[in-house]
């Protein structure tokens, strides 16, 4: 009797043991719980990329680097050094990891260096403008080609209507930027304005592989 007693118990806790591991597995299974293991890899390393955006995005210093980017955007745009940081903020960074979180800060960020663009220039000023001076104008030409979002911003701001002021000199680049662009709509923002450079002579188009030259 004793013996059929003990076999029942250790049934009875072997079913308790297995209910209770068939609870943990569900609770583990739900979305509550996969969520929080969601970009963790195998051997409980947290994704790279989602690591990146906590320090970078979710601390709050990306914003505080595009705020700075932002006062200082003229000083940056004409340091051989600070054009590089520019360029990469303003083009939402590596792997766009500012994006779209950010993108209201990076338009603000836009607009100012297009506002900048838009100066006219002054015998008095002290500093070349933006669109002449060696750094800034092939940062500026360089985010013409790589972000169609600014490219848009400093055509409306800045270019559209002042092209022939700007289609010599080191500004002339950024003025080509636009016939290099591979972004249509880009091209398409400047066609009616450029055309007339470009049979002048003043403007040269680009060559373009399986792609009419037509502007």
């Amino acid at each position: 009797m004793k013996s059929l007693r003990d076999e029942e118990l250790r049934d009875k806790e072997g079913k308790s043991e297995k209910e209770v591991t068939m609870s943990e597995a569900s609770e583990s299974t739900c979305p509550e719980n996969l969520d929080l293991v969601e970009g963790v890899h195998e051997g409980g390393k947290k994704d790279p990329s989602l690591r990146r955006r906590e320090l970078l995005v979710n601390s709050g210093l990306a914003e505080s680097l595009i705020e700075t980017c932002t006062k200082n955007a003229g000083q940056l745009l004409r340091s051989n050094v600070g054009k590089e940081v520019l360029y990469e903020v303003v083009t939402g960074g590596s792997n766009g990891i500012l994006q779209p979180t950010l993108d209201d800060k990076l338009n603000t960020l836009h607009e100012t260096i297009a506002s900048l663009a838009a100066e006219s220039e002054s015998e008095e000023s002290h500093e070349e403008h933006v669109l002449e001076n060696f750094h800034s104008s092939r940062t500026i030409r360089k985010l013409v080609l790589n972000s169609p979002t600014f490219a848009t911003t400093l055509w409306m701001t800045a270019l559209k209507g002042n092209c022939g002021l700007w289609a010599q000199g080191h500004s002339s680049k950024v003025i080509h930027a636009y016939l290099e662009s591979s972004d249509a709509e880009v091209r398409e923002l400047a066609k009616t304005e450029l055309k007339p450079l470009v049979a002048r002579g003043i403007l040269k188009m680009p060559e373009r592989s399986n792609q009419s030259n037509e502007i």
